[in-house]
Parts: structure tokens; sequence; C-alpha cells
């Protein structure tokens, strides 16, 4: 958009597409394509007081809600730049288009286009809604309010866009079980008939191949994955230190210099991220002492500066020197700090813990080790409740007074009844009356957790990696022409019957939040997988274990979300 586009500009963005452009484009890189002002449309300052700037050309990024079409109105009345190019992220409705023709009296609109950019890239295989609060979609529907419809509108854009920008016209599937993902189905494939005229081309260019597959899953078929402890680096930093938007606030960290208080993770600008984000903890600290020997060997060889010639290459260098330097810094104050909370945490102990109750079937000893963390000094509130969680999805009918006697513990270690009582919520919310499928394989959760830890990682003896993701298993069997009919339906039963088929390209979606343990899972069957097949990964939003327990709270409140 910025490239074609000449002479001095203005980048006019909104909320959302301000956090969208950011996961894929620094400061730095904007400021290279003659960009020299950022400015947010629906800021409270972009219309108080501000002076003309007609030597500037705005270009506007932004969805194409009501609220971004009134100020745009407002802005054409009296235009502040030279020159306006608006691209949208989405399809913009057409009586939206004749209004803006209307009001464009000064003639300043060079272009309008749809640029499908309406999901938040996180990695090449996975994206998100960052829509943290859906839990209320899995409600009746006549029990939604206007936050509830907004969010499920949200997601339908939001998909339509990820299946246009991917040149994909799908057979949808949905979770047999699941009415939220039925009624995503449904709706999605209306609107895909509505825009039918931008997808025919690629209908063209495809026909005769085997369908690509949009699969949508519900978070509540497996409620197990975002209440473990995850051990790759970028899982690590999401649970540990928040990961919002690529950003880590570290100004709580002890002794932490000024320039590190906020640091950003991107793998398209830092190659070292890129390399590890999938690392386990282990890998990841000899990764982090190759890093910084690598830097001091290089910091040594630019050192000796004994000739123009050196000089010259030294200033040359000396950008990317600098670079390196804060990088090196910056993942050493990281891996630092994560180091610290995993020992003050007791994370090693629980999660070894976790992984027993997620991949084996031993209620005695399972509900003894439990009361003993309980009244361990070790671990925290939260990695007390985490594990009762973990044994009361497990046992939920195995054991309803283990249970009940394990809630008695809780609230004696006085941990609040609001926090206990999410217990109910989350047997309520992804109990054994909510999923499909088998989580256990004893008709529960955790017997599918197993068998595909002993398909994959056969002979490797990691305790705190034994789970595989429910995930991992479907879409393996979706690739493959091996996921039933029965449990994941296709909406258009034009489609019945090649579920056999091999899959090319498949999108799959989950309602509820995906976690970055299931985007690990997709990454490795991605390098699997060759034969130009390939899944991307996306949901609502990226889950850690505190905002998946922040969104079944939720459905205890009387309306929308706090």
């Amino acid at each position: 958009m910025v490239d074609r586009i000449q002479g001095m500009k203005v980048l006019i963005l909104d909320e959302e597409t301000l956090g969208i452009i950011s996961m894929v484009f620094s400061q730095s890189d904007i400021l290279q394509h003659e960009v020299f002002l950022t400015e947010r449309l629906d800021s409270e300052g972009f219309f108080s007081g501000a002076e003309k700037m007609r030597h500037m050309n705005a270009v506007c990024l932004l969805r194409p809600t009501a609220n971004n079409f009134l100020k745009l109105k407002q802005e054409l009345k009296s235009p502040k730049y030279h020159e306006y190019h608006l691209f949208f992220t989405n399809v913009i409705p057409h009586p939206r288009l004749e209004q803006l023709a209307c009001c464009d009296e000064h003639e300043v609109i060079q272009q309008v286009q749809e640029f499908y950019a309406d999901v938040y890239a996180i990695s090449h295989d996975l994206f998100s809604l960052n829509q943290p609060s859906t839990a209320r979609l899995t409600e009746d529907r006549s029990r939604w309010t206007s936050y509830e419809e907004s969010i499920f509108d949200r997601t339908l854009e939001g998909l339509l866009a990820v299946c246009m920008t991917l040149r994909t016209l799908p057979a949808i599937r949905y979770t047999a079980s699941s009415q939220i993902t039925r009624l995503v189905a449904e709706r999605l494939q209306m609107r895909i008939t509505e825009e039918q005229t931008l997808f025919e081309q690629v209908d063209r260019e495809k026909r005769g191949e085997s369908p690509p597959i949009l699969l949508l899953l519900d978070r509540r078929d497996d409620p197990v994955t975002p209440l473990l402890n995850q051990w790759t680096y970028q899982a690590l930093l999401h649970e540990l230190l928040g990961l919002d938007k690529n950003r880590i606030d570290m100004s709580k960290v002890p002794n932490i210099t000024p320039e590190l208080k906020e640091i950003v993770m991107s793998s398209s600008q830092d190659q070292f991220y890129e390399e590890n984000v999938a690392a386990n903890f282990g890998d990841l600290g000899v990764s982090i002492k190759k890093y910084v020997e690598d830097y001091q060997k290089k910091t040594k060889t630019t050192a000796k500066i004994e000739s123009i010639e050196e000089m010259q290459k030294f200033v040359d260098l000396y950008p990317e020197f600098r670079k390196l330097s804060g990088n090196v810094s910056k993942h050493v104050a990281v891996v630092h700090e994560l180091s610290r909370l995993v020992d003050a945490n007791g994370l090693l102990e629980i999660s070894q813990l976790e992984q027993e109750l997620a991949c084996s079937e031993n209620k005695q000893e399972h509900f003894r080790a439990i009361q003993d963390m309980i009244r361990s000094d070790n671990i925290t509130n939260m990695g007390r409740l985490r594990l009762v969680l973990l044994y009361a999805l497990r046992y939920e009918t195995a054991d309803t007074s283990g249970i009940q006697q394990l809630k008695r513990m809780l609230l004696d270690a006085q941990i609040g009844e609001d926090q206990v009582a999410l217990l109910d919520q989350l047997l309520r919310y992804a109990g054994q009356h909510a999923r499909s499928g088998d989580l256990f394989q004893n008709k529960s959760v955790l017997a599918m957790a197993k068998s595909t830890f002993t398909r994959h990682v056969q002979g490797v003896e990691n305790v705190y990696t034994q789970h595989k993701s429910h995930l991992a298993g479907v879409a393996e069997s979706l690739m493959k022409g091996r996921l039933k009919d029965n449990v994941y339906p296709f909406h258009d039963s034009r489609h019945r019957g090649t579920q056999e088929q091999r899959v090319p390209r498949a999108i799959i979606f989950i309602m509820g939040g995906a976690t970055y343990e299931e985007a690990r899972d997709i990454a490795q069957l991605n390098r699997e997988l060759g034969g130009g097949q390939s899944i991307v990964l996306g949901g609502t939003t990226v889950h850690n274990s505190r905002s998946f327990l922040a969104d079944i709270a939720q459905l205890n409140m009387p309306t929308g979300p706090e």
C-alpha cells in the first residue's frame, strides 16, 4: 500500500488495524517507506484543532465498521491532507461507498480498495482475532447480549477475510456436538455465497482439485491444554510474562533496565526468536549461551580498527552490531526472568503432576499427590487451583466426593470463593456432557492424549512434554482423510462422501481460543506433511491459563464481560 503511493505519507489506522499492522511491520520499517506520521482515526485528538498538512498524502488502513465510516465522513468535510487512499481490511457494503462518494466534495479520495488483512498474523501458520472473551457464545442465543452478537459478527468477518487472503474457497466442516460451530458454519457459508463474485476466480483456478477444508472446532472439546504449563519459549513468555500483540511488559521484573521495560518479540524481525520460538526450555538455555558467545566473538573482531578500511567496515556494520547488542541483552534478560519464575513458582514440580493427570489414570495416587501439593509452600495459589481443575476434568464422575474435599482444601488455603467456584463453572462449560470425542480415552479426555503421546514421542522420556493436544490428533486425521463425518460433518451436503480424500490445505479455527501448544503441534505436523499439504491454525484468541479461566468466569456475570 505505502510503496505504490508517492511522496510524504501519513498512515491512518484504527485501534484494531494498529495492532494488526504492528504484528508484521515495525516502526523503523514504516519510516523506510516515507511514512512520517502514524495517526489513529478513532483517537479523541484526531479532529481537535488539527493543523492542515496539505503536503502529505493519507494512506488509511481501516476496518469497515460503522464508526470508522462516520469518522471518515467527518474528516472528508474538512480534509487535513492532500490526498486520501482508502484501504479496508474486509468487504465494504455498497451503501457505505455511496455515502463516502457523497461526502467527498473536495475530491480528495484517490482510490478505495479492499485488502483482506482482518486478522492478527502471529506466525506463518497461526492467526488470532484478538477476542479474549467468547465463553458466553456457548450459551443459548436468546441469552446473547449485543456484545456476544458483535463477537460473533467479528468472527465471521475474520474467517471471510482469511479465506480471501489465502485464496481459498473451502468446504466447511464443524463439530457436530457444538451449536456455536454449526451456527458459524451456516452464517459463513451464507457470507461466501453473498460474495460469490470474489471467489469465482479462486473457484476456476482450483477446479478439479480436492477442496481445501475449513474445520471449525470448539474449545470445550479440550479444556485440558489451556490449563497445562507449556515449556516452549513462546508459550512460557505468554504464560509467565504475558504476550500481547508480540509485546511483553517487563516493568515489574526486579532490577530491569529502563530500555527493557517493554520489549517486542516478533519472529519476522528477530532471527533468534524465530529460530527458538518452539524450543523447549532446556534447549533454550543452550541456545542463549551460544548466542552470547557468538556476540562476544563478533564484538572482538569489530574492536580491531587499525585502518580507514576497517573503520569504514565498522561504521557499515554498526547499525547491525547495535541491533544485535540490543537483541542479546533482551533475550538474556527474558530467559533470566523466566528461570527465576520457574523456580519461584515451583513449576517443574507442578508440571510433572499436570502431565501425569493429563496422560494417565491413577485416581488414588493423583488425589494424594494433589493434597500434598496444596499443603506445599513451594507453589502458588494459581498452581494449586489448576491442579484441582485438571483433577476435576479427569475424575468428574469417578470421584465427586474427592473433588468436594479438594475444594474445601483450596478454601482452607485462603484461595477466594470466586476462584474455587471456577471448578463448577469449568465443568458446566467443558465437562463430559459438553465434549465430543474422547479427551481422556476412558471415554473422557485422557486416553486420546496418552495414545497420541505413544504415537508421536515413543522412547522420548520427557515428563514435561508427554501431553499432545486433542487438536494434534484431529488435524492429523483430517489431512489423511480419516476424520469421521458423523463427528465433524460437512456443512454443504454436496461435499459429503469426500471426507476420505487427502486434503491439500486446511484452515482449522478454534471457537473459544487456541494455545501456543496447539500452534507448536500444527507447526510440527506441517513439517511432517510435505507433498503440498499445509494447515493454518486460528482462534478467537490465543489463551494462556489465566485468560482461559478469566473467560470461563464470564459465565457467572449477569451481562457482558467485565
